[in-house]
């Protein structure tokens, strides 16, 4: 399939931020793709306090953001890739915070069903516990893990666009 990919980083990026979430809608009024990625949200659980009530907020907010994407930019569908485990962590205790990346996932799985032009994207071949994808336990590295997640990316891409 022939298309055009950009990409937007957000370092520390957080779907509780406006800020943050204002550069997305930027980006995407700035660009007008037909098909959007997003892998947004695990530093919104890494905070003090994290519980249930954040995970319900954060798979919401991911949906809310969706759905802005599709009504206000016309966008043909958004894909909400699965968020990944840490071997580390900022704030939380890592185990507390798998647990919650875990609840995230199951949550925005059953709800995202019932959203039109938005799928769920499981990121496949990459294990928190295999120290070889990583540089620190949270970020991939360029000679395993980089490789393992674009062809993640390359698989929704190639999804979306059918």
């Amino acid at each position: 399939m022939n298309c055009e990919v950009k990409c937007l980083g957000i370092g520390g990026g957080k779907v509780s931020n406006s800020d943050h979430v204002q550069t997305i809608l930027s980006f995407i009024e700035k660009n007008r793709p037909e098909h959007v990625i997003v892998h947004i949200g695990g530093n919104d659980l890494d905070i003090f306090g994290a519980s249930e009530d954040t995970v319900e907020e954060l798979g919401l907010r991911l949906i809310l953001l969706s759905q802005t994407l599709t009504t206000r930019f016309e966008i043909k569908s958004v894909t909400i890739c699965q968020l990944l485990p840490r071997e580390s962590t900022r704030v939380i205790a890592s185990n507390v915070y798998n647990d919650l990346v875990i609840k995230t996932n199951r949550f925005l799985k059953a709800q995202i069903k019932d959203q039109p032009h938005c799928r769920y994207w499981k990121i496949t071949g990459v294990k928190n516990s295999d120290r070889n994808n990583y540089v620190d336990g949270v970020h991939f590295n360029y000679d395993v893990g980089m490789p393992k997640y674009f062809r993640n990316i390359r698989g929704s891409i190639i999804q979306a666009m059918k």
